[in-house]
């Protein structure tokens, strides 16, 4: 049997993290210098848990996440579904949920 592994993440939020879900763009305003991003996971009791304005630093550091797995887990428009590449809320709903970004039409 396997053991899950669990990271401590956002420390305003209790609990550890299970699966980083997604990672998304804050839309960038004029007075901020550097760009922020939501985070997407799920924790140890399977609850999808949102952590948002963090810079790049911040999420390698709380996720405690290597660049690469940063950019395996970054989408760049996380309402495009994968399979169909149309606009899709369902798509980001069963990427958050399931880690397969598609569309109703598409599963």
């Amino acid at each position: 049997m396997n053991k899950l592994t669990y990271k401590n993440a956002d420390p305003l939020i209790h609990g550890a993290v299970k699966r980083l879900a997604c990672i998304t763009k804050v839309d960038k305003l004029p007075h901020h210098e550097e760009q922020y991003y939501y985070i997407f996971w799920v924790s140890h009791i399977n609850q999808i848990h949102m952590s948002g304005g963090l810079n790049k630093k911040q999420v390698l550091e709380w996720f405690k996440i290597s660049e690469e797995r940063f950019d395996e887990v970054f989408e760049k428009d996380e309402f495009i579904c994968k399979k169909c590449l149309k606009r899709s809320d369902q798509a980001f709903n069963n990427l958050i949920n399931n880690g397969d970004k598609s569309c109703y039409n598409c599963i």
